[in-house]
């Protein structure tokens, strides 16, 4: 590739960097889908990292912490999808870790309540297992959506 067409792929894909968090596999497709060379697009992902207008870590951080506030997802749902941004283990755990369990508590029983008071059938068992079924959609686990139904239920009984 020559240089000019280079910088012009480099400078793009600073200004969308520049604009929100992006991660390696974004650019490598936008580079992909400008039918940018894999050596060259190396080099750019590289040239980006260097200076730090892509960095994977606060990529994840900022990922788990937004998906998790607005969308309601859990630690599992969010895991997945940067497992499929090629995010590296460490820095998904790390990027869970940083938001803590209680984080994933309250906004599962924020979404849980929510979602109970948009439940229609009478039958509790019905509504159980609603209740956990939207739980498990959202990437929360067996156990945490049981937990926070039974304080729920506890919570509404007094």
């Amino acid at each position: 590739m020559q240089k000019e067409e280079y910088k012009k792929h480099l400078s793009r894909m600073q200004a969308l960097c520049s604009r929100g968090e992006k991660c390696r596999a974004d650019i490598s497709l936008k580079l992909e889908q400008a039918g940018v060379p894999r050596e060259d697009t190396e080099e750019i992902l590289k040239e980006l990292e260097k200076e730090r207008f892509l960095d994977q870590e606060r990529y994840a951080t900022a990922y788990a912490r937004d998906k998790s506030s607005f969308q309601g997802w859990g630690p599992r749902k969010i895991h997945n999808m940067l497992k499929i941004k090629e995010i590296p283990e460490e820095v998904i755990e790390k990027a869970l870790s940083g938001l803590g369990e209680n984080w994933f508590r309250e906004k599962l029983a924020e979404a849980l309540c929510k979602k109970q008071m948009h439940l229609k059938d009478k039958d509790p068992r019905k509504r159980y297992a609603a209740l956990v079924r939207f739980g498990l959609g959202r990437g929360y686990s067996y156990s945490q959506i049981v937990e926070c139904l039974g304080k729920i239920t506890k919570a509404a009984n007094q």
